[in-house]
C-alpha cells in the first residue's frame, strides 16, 4: 500500500472567471431585451446578436426546441418579406431589359 497523500485540487480560475462572464453577459441580454414585448422579438434580437439557440433559451428561460421553431418562424418571415421587396424593387438593369422585352412583344404583336 502506498502512502501518498492526494493533491489538492486547484480549480482553473479562468473557469470561475468564465462562469461569471457568463452570468453578466445574461444579465445584460436580459435587460437589452426587456422592453420587447413578445418571445419571438427577444428571440429573434438575441439571435441577430450571435446568441446561440441554447444560449437564447437559457436566458429566455424557455427550451431550445421552442427557440429553434420561434428561429425557424422568424427566417422564414425575413426570407418572404425579401422576396416581396426583390419583386418591387428591381435593379435598373432588369427594369430595362423587361421593358425592352415588352417593347420587342408590342412590334413583333402590331401590324405596320
Amino acid at each position: 500500500m502506498s502512502n501518498r497523500k492526494s493533491k489538492p485540487k486547484i480549480a482553473d480560475p479562468w473557469l470561475e472567471v468564465s462562469a461569471k462572464l457568463d452570468t453578466l453577459i445574461r444579465l445584460s441580454a436580459l435587460n437589452i431585451v426587456k422592453d420587447l414585448k413578445t418571445q419571438k422579438e427577444k428571440i429573434s434580437f438575441l439571435s441577430d446578436a450571435a446568441f446561440t439557440p441554447k444560449a437564447i433559451a437559457g436566458v429566455l428561460r424557455a427550451t431550445e426546441n421552442t427557440v429553434n421553431v420561434a428561429l425557424h418562424g422568424i427566417r422564414k418571415e425575413r426570407a418572404t418579406k425579401e422576396n416581396k421587396e426583390g419583386l418591387t424593387a428591381q435593379s435598373p438593369e432588369k427594369q430595362e431589359s423587361e421593358e425592352g422585352k415588352q417593347i420587342g412583344e408590342e412590334k413583333t404583336a402590331s401590324p405596320s
